[in-house]
């Protein structure tokens, strides 16, 4: 577990989680995905922009920034992020 942080267990499976580190000294938060007892893969955050994705999980990115403003990228499909409305 974290000493700095947090560990969010997915709703679905609890043996997977979502552990969020703060390490002030290296000016990051590192996002890790576990599945049990196994790091599956980490994300470091720069301790700046923290706020900014705090209040994308809330809010959604705000108008005329990067994410609404940058080139349709490629995407794999296994994902749909631009559900149709019927």
């Amino acid at each position: 577990m974290p000493k700095q942080g947090d560990v969010f267990f997915d709703c679905r499976r609890p043996d997977r989680s979502l552990r969020i580190s703060r390490h002030p000294d290296a000016g990051v938060v590192v996002l890790s995905i576990w599945n049990g007892g196994v790091c599956q893969g980490t994300f470091q955050l720069p301790a700046d922009q923290v706020g900014m994705f705090a209040e994308t999980l809330v809010h959604g990115p705000p108008p005329g920034t990067a994410a609404e403003t940058a080139p349709e990228l490629f995407r794999t499909g296994e994902y749909d992020t631009h559900p149709r409305i019927a």
